[in-house]
């Protein structure tokens, strides 16, 4: 969570918003862990699950919402994973039932 606050520039020794933000750190990781189709996450993709729930709670508003105009200002939003961090996270694995 260390890092998700100084990405989001909350004070580490901050802990009002803690509950929150673990949220959003189990959520991110429960998204990363389908996505991967994989049940356990390597610590080395920490730092893309602190990115990807940054991400996450910087638009928790706008969660579903893919485009959105306000006057003349027109903001399209990424309907799933962004790219960025897709390009950081393992191919996805196939599993085979049988």
């Amino acid at each position: 969570m260390g890092l998700m606050k100084l990405l989001l520039g909350i004070q580490t020794t901050d802990t009002s918003q803690d509950t929150l933000l673990n949220h959003f750190l189990s959520k991110a990781t429960e998204i990363i862990l389908g996505y991967c189709n994989i049940d356990v996450l390597p610590v080395e993709l920490d730092n893309v699950v602190a990115e990807y729930a940054t991400y996450l709670y910087k638009n928790r508003d706008a969660e579903g919402l893919l485009k959105k105009t306000e006057g003349e200002r027109s903001i399209a939003y990424e309907g799933a994973i962004p790219e960025t961090i897709k390009l950081a996270l393992p191919k996805p694995r196939i599993r085979v039932v049988g």
